[in-house]
């Protein structure tokens, strides 16, 4: 007799726990040599829809004692669904460092590409180069370029956004790792 409990699998008069997963799993039990496994038994923890495990010696040595349900484990599934929220808060953290922002009265591009040029332009006019004549803004209207300070504060205005975005992930995230329900997490 075989059977299931707390994540347990009792078996004659062992017991022995099984992991917990996140998704429901057919648990299998093979009696087996003990020339291959110490214990007598063979257990398979199979996710439903995995391809089955079974005992890799000869299975004509081998007595099928039945199979049992184990469903997920709360703990898995909270720490998926945390992985899962993570992944999200750092999807919608990157979206919106690269949000266009204002400065100088106009509205910019912030996307890599858009950084990428505009920190080569300032690195350029630092260090003695010319700088760009113009810079286009995000609705393709260019703005003549009289200073560097120009360019600094379209940086600078990315910057602050970049830091915004970050401090707010980094709070939704200690919300996060201190959630200890599904609805805690789903709320952050």
């Amino acid at each position: 007799m075989l059977t299931i409990t707390d994540h347990t699998l009792v078996i004659d008069d062992k017991t022995i726990p099984l992991p917990r997963l996140s998704k429901p799993a057919a648990v299998r039990v093979w009696r087996v040599p003990t020339e291959y496994r110490e214990s007598g038994l063979f257990i398979s923890v199979t996710p439903i829809g995995d391809p089955e495990e079974v005992p890799a010696c000869d299975l004509r040595q081998c007595e099928y004692l039945g199979e049992a349900q184990l469903d997920p484990h709360p703990d898995a599934l909270l720490a998926e669904a945390k992985a899962a929220k993570k992944r999200q808060i750092e999807a919608e953290r990157d979206a919106a460092c690269e949000q266009p922002v204002t400065a100088l009265g106009r509205t910019w591009d912030a996307d890599k590409r858009s950084q990428e040029l505009l920190n080569g332009a300032i690195a350029m006019a630092q260090a003695g180069g010319p700088l760009p004549a113009v810079w286009r803004d995000h609705d393709n209207n260019d703005m003549p370029i009289a200073d560097v300070s120009d360019l600094l504060a379209i940086a600078g205005a990315i910057a602050q956004q970049v830091q915004a975005a970050y401090a707010r992930s980094w709070q939704r995230k200690a919300a996060l790792e201190a959630a200890q329900t599904m609805e805690e997490v789903n709320a952050v």
